[in-house]
């Protein structure tokens, strides 16, 4: 076997090991949530996001009409962080957020328009994307995609649950199925609402 051989064949199983390590990781952080909401007392969750990459979680118990939150212990500078479990009614606004920056926001007050998110970030009125020229190609990558969720809590009323974090911006193509998650979480978060600006 010559080097050049020997080097594919180490890279190749190397690549494989990462793979390997990188699932099995996966599988216990999304084993580790689903333990912690099964162990929230009153609590079922009808409906769960995990977010494995982003290391946060969020659940809805239809039931009991109740929310909870995992967030992401290094983002919130704790060494651990349990649930934040809260009823529907003291939910404010939701908003949708990419790159630190407002897309759209629903709140008891002023409910945004009907239009989905997917729609918004992906949508003709490029309101996201831009052109995709020269420099506006590089502002069209995202970086970050979160939920921002307002609560009526004086302790810890905003939480952010990401959908997408990383240090290099990808194209919007590259991460679809994420826009999905959110459109489907933000619209179920949208709901609960405005269905509690209706009941005052």
């Amino acid at each position: 076997m010559d080097f050049f051989t020997f080097i594919i064949w180490f890279t190749v199983i190397g690549v494989i090991v990462v793979l390997v390590v990188s699932l099995v990781y996966a599988d216990e952080v999304a084993t580790k949530f689903k333990r912690q909401l099964q162990s929230i007392p009153e609590f079922s969750s009808g409906m769960q996001y995990i977010s494995v990459s982003c290391k946060n979680a969020i659940a809805l118990d239809l039931e009991r009409k109740k929310i909870a939150v995992f967030l992401n212990p290094i983002k919130i500078r704790s060494l651990e962080t349990k649930p934040i479990v809260y009823p529907f009614e003291d939910l404010i606004a939701v908003e949708v957020v990419r790159d630190d920056a407002s897309v759209v926001k629903t709140n008891r007050g002023s409910q945004a328009a009907g239009a989905a998110v997917g729609g918004i970030l992906l949508g003709p009125a490029g309101m996201l994307i831009g052109g995709l020229s020269g420099s506006r190609r590089e502002e069209s990558k995202i970086k970050k995609l979160s939920i921002k969720l307002y609560t009526d809590d004086l302790i810890r009323p905003v939480q952010e649950v990401l959908f997408w974090d990383s240090s290099v911006g990808v194209d919007v193509d590259q991460i679809k199925p994420i826009f999905a998650d959110l459109d489907q979480w933000y619209g179920r978060l949208r709901v609960i609402v405005e269905r509690q600006s209706r009941a005052n």
